[in-house]
């Protein structure tokens, strides 16, 4: 009982500390930089990249349904388009900003499991889901920070380089290979048993997920400020980097640790300024999003409600149809008797 309720607490409780320590290393680094810098970050984006870079988060949410689709192949079911476009641009745009646990998989659970799914498919699909995040990030981030290593700041001492970081996520994604080619026998975690996804299903996962960080890194390079002169291999890099700590830290949305990361990596090649095209790419990617998938869900559940009001109103109608019968109305049978009794003469009784 008590190990059950120290893993229940244990990852909300870190997560918050993390939360904690990055919003205090996040508020040390705005006090160095000036308003007058803070401003030009934001006026020094042309507006015509900005549109540029919504219209690609927008694209980008919407092919985040490949997700979804590729886990439900997994589990061998199938749903129309406009059912998996609901619950995965809900489930990842709250999910995003509130947490996988929080948001994310309750969303999923509640859908798929109103269409049919069972709690077991359901559970191997949000698995899929996030596998299929974490063998594009191994691919791409190991490609990106082993040609592109990063150059960390004098203050950041790790017990290695970005370099071999990069060689590790590839590492990573070669035994993902390996384990998918040649392991068939099923995984039992918990009460399931799952096997590894096919090796075909796998390419398809890998290269989904590093378009999917491709798009959102060209849309963080887009809001950077104009007069920066920083390569997009440089901040790819940095992008993978911030992205992939702030999802294994499980901080809702990754707030303030996507910032420290990114300011601590780009703020030597882009400026101070870059902290307020941080802030212009969260409003972008995450708060924009938001609305739209809390609008999806409203849109949803009135809807729904309508229907259902609808679909009984029509049935107590019916029911009430069947039990009650008109008055003054006969029947055939009985319309037939009375004109067959009117036509027939008035015989004398028999004597």
């Amino acid at each position: 009982m008590v190990k059950k309720r120290i893993r229940k607490y244990a990852g909300p409780v870190l997560a918050a500390l993390l939360f904690l320590l990055a919003l205090r290393l996040l508020v040390n680094e705005a006090r160095q930089i000036t308003w007058e810098e803070f401003k030009r970050g934001f006026t020094g984006v042309p507006l015509s990249q900005i549109l540029i870079a919504a219209f690609l988060v927008a694209l980008n949410y919407i092919m985040l349904t490949a997700y979804d689709i590729l886990a439900l192949r997994y589990v061998a079911r199938s749903l129309p388009l406009r059912r998996v476009l609901l619950v995965s641009i809900s489930g990842f745009s709250l999910g995003n900003n509130l947490g996988t646990l929080l948001a994310g998989a309750p969303i999923r659970f509640r859908f798929y499991s109103q269409w049919g799914l069972s709690p077991g498919q359901i559970v191997a699909l949000i698995s899929v889901v996030g596998l299929t995040f974490w063998s594009g990030w191994w691919f791409l981030g190991g490609m990106v920070l082993i040609w592109v290593p990063l150059q960390l700041p004098k203050d950041v001492a790790l017990p290695f380089g970005t370099q071999t970081f990069g060689w590790i996520l590839l590492s990573l994604a070669l035994g993902y290979s390996l384990v998918c080619f040649l392991w068939r026998k099923p995984w039992p975690i918990g009460e399931l048993h799952l096997r590894p996804p096919r090796p075909g299903l796998m390419f398809v996962q890998a290269s989904v997920a590093a378009t999917d960080l491709l798009i959102s890194a060209t849309a963080l390079y887009l809001v950077l400020p104009g007069d920066s002169v920083v390569p997009f291999a440089q901040v790819l890099a940095a992008f993978l980097v911030a992205i992939g700590v702030a999802m294994m830290t499980q901080v809702p949305g990754g707030l303030g640790i996507l910032e420290v990361i990114l300011l601590a990596l780009l703020k030597g090649s882009v400026g101070d300024s870059v902290l307020a095209s941080v802030l212009i790419f969260r409003i972008l990617y995450y708060w924009l999003p938001l609305l739209a998938g809390m609008t999806c869900l409203v849109g949803h559940e009135i809807h729904s409600g309508a229907q259902a009001a609808k679909l009984a109103a029509n049935v107590t109608d019916i029911q009430l149809g069947d039990e009650v019968e008109p008055a003054g109305e006969l029947d055939a049978s009985e319309e037939n008797a009375v004109s067959k009794s009117t036509d027939e003469p008035n015989r004398p009784p028999p004597q």
